[in-house]
Parts: structure tokens; C-alpha cells; sequence
């Protein structure tokens, strides 16, 4: 079983091309909605919710884990990996190949403010960056307003104006997604920059990656393709009522009490 977690519903958008790619293998799928989102909160609370997650989601079965969260990827994915014996994937913005295709020289990374501000985004620009200006801005109200599924509301279009808007001046060309919910706004960013500044979403490369760890260590699917959808909110039709928005098609919810 392929076993991943977001603060909320933003790595529904990793789950549908980890669907898509690997459609024999059975996804479980553990959004912290309890704790949504995680950009406000300390990195040592991040570990240790991203610990007691992992450790359930291995004990449920999983032969893999995917950190479907960026925030919780530059905050935990180390001790995640320290502790669980099994493979870790974890998502980051892609700034490697955006700089790497950059005609400008500008680019733009848009993040929540935790994960634009981490060791591990500065190691990217430090790495990958050298020769290229890198535009950090977080996409403000952005996280909320998915998780509401306001995807194309009169205010959606306005936070998301309020941050593309300005970039347009900017001369760059790419445009990183560094929060595994911006995605969903893909199509309001898109209706701004037009087919000029290039969108990275890293949702493709990571099923590539989960394809790859499986296959290095031998692990086969088990049971049928069944799909399983976890809560940590008390009411979990509300995330069941997403569902049919974020992925097309609708599954049953489970609540789950972590504390």
C-alpha cells in the first residue's frame, strides 16, 4: 500500500498523478485537517505530528510513504526517514528545473511564508539558483481557500490576482508551485500569466519517484486497487464532499482521532 499525508486536502493533487500512474496499487490517504494548515506552526510540532503520522500509516501497512505537503517536507521529512523503514518521498518546489530553463533569468517560487523561509528552499537556491533571481512569494489565504473549495470564487480570484498580478511586471518567465495546493489554482494563475510563464507543478515527478522506490525495492502491489481516505477532522463528509471537486469521483471518509 502507498500511504500519504498533507496538512489537509492540497496532496490530493500528488494523489491523483500517483493514481494515475501507478492505477493497480492500493492509496491511502491521511489528510491532518485537525492541524490545517501547518504553515503556522513550530517546525519541532511539525515532527512530531508528522512522526505520529508516519508510524500509523506504517503500522496500517504502507510500503511506502509520500510527504504530500512541503511544509511538513522541509520540517520533518529528515526524522521521517531517521525513524520509519521504509521509503520516504517528500515533495519541494521545482526550482531546479525552472531555473534550469529560465531565458530571463527570473523566476518565481510561490509557497506558504514556513516553507519559503526553510533551510531546505535556501539549499535549493543555493544548489540550483545561482545564475538565476528567485522571486519568493507565498500565496497568502491561498491553503484556506482550497481546503473550502472555493477554487473559482470572487475571492480566490482576488488573492490569487494579488500575488500573479505584480509578477506579471516581473519579467519572469517560470513560475515554481511550492505548495502541493496551489495546483487546484493552476487555472486562475493560468487565466493571468497566459501561455508566457511556464507552470511547474511537481505532482508528475513525484509519481515518477514513487514508481522508481518501488520498483528498487521490490515492492508489489497487494489486494485490489482500493482506495482509502482519512480525516483527523471530526466531521469527515466534509472532506468527503471535496473529493468529487479535487479528484472526480467521490469515496467514503474515515475520522481519526491522533491525539
Amino acid at each position: 500500500m502507498i500511504a500519504m499525508f498533507d496538512s489537509g486536502l492540497g496532496g490530493l493533487s500528488i494523489w491523483r498523478a500517483v493514481q494515475t500512474a501507478l492505477p493497480a496499487w492500493p492509496i491511502t490517504y491521511l489528510a491532518d485537517q485537525a492541524y490545517c494548515p501547518y504553515g503556522g506552526r513550530s517546525k519541532a510540532e511539525i515532527i512530531e505530528r508528522s512522526l505520529k503520522i508516519g508510524h500509523y500509516l506504517q503500522q496500517q501497512g504502507a510500503s511506502l510513504l509520500v510527504v504530500a505537503c512541503n511544509t511538513a517536507t522541509t520540517a520533518a521529512v529528515a526524522a521521517l526517514r531517521q525513524q520509519l523503514p521504509i521509503p520516504i518521498v517528500g515533495v519541494e518546489p521545482a526550482i531546479k528545473p525552472a531555473a534550469a530553463a529560465s531565458r530571463t533569468g527570473r523566476i518565481a517560487v510561490l509557497a506558504t511564508a514556513a516553507t519559503l523561509a526553510s533551510e531546505r528552499v535556501q539549499s535549493l537556491l543555493d544548489k540550483h539558483a545561482g545564475e538565476v533571481e528567485v522571486l519568493r512569494r507565498p500565496g497568502l489565504g491561498w491553503v484556506e481557500q482550497v481546503e473550502a473549495g472555493e477554487l473559482d470564487s470572487t475571492l480566490t480570484r482576488r488573492r490569487v490576482a494579488e500575488v500573479v498580478r505584480p509578477l506579471l511586471q516581473e519579467n519572469i518567465d517560470h513560475i515554481a508551485l511550492g505548495c502541493t495546493h496551489y495546483p487546484f489554482l493552476s487555472p486562475l494563475i493560468r487565466e493571468l500569466t497566459g501561455d508566457g510563464i511556464a507552470l511547474y507543478d511537481p505532482a508528475e515527478a513525484i509519481a515518477r519517484r514513487v514508481d522508481s522506490l518501488l520498483q528498487l525495492h521490490g515492492s508489489d502491489s497487494v489486494g485490489d486497487h482500493c482506495y482509502r481516505f482519512i480525516t483527523t477532522a471530526d466531521d469527515p463528509q466534509a472532506m468527503a464532499a471535496m473529493l468529487p471537486l479535487l479528484i472526480g469521483h467521490g469515496y467514503a471518509v474515515e475520522s481519526l482521532n491522533l491525539e
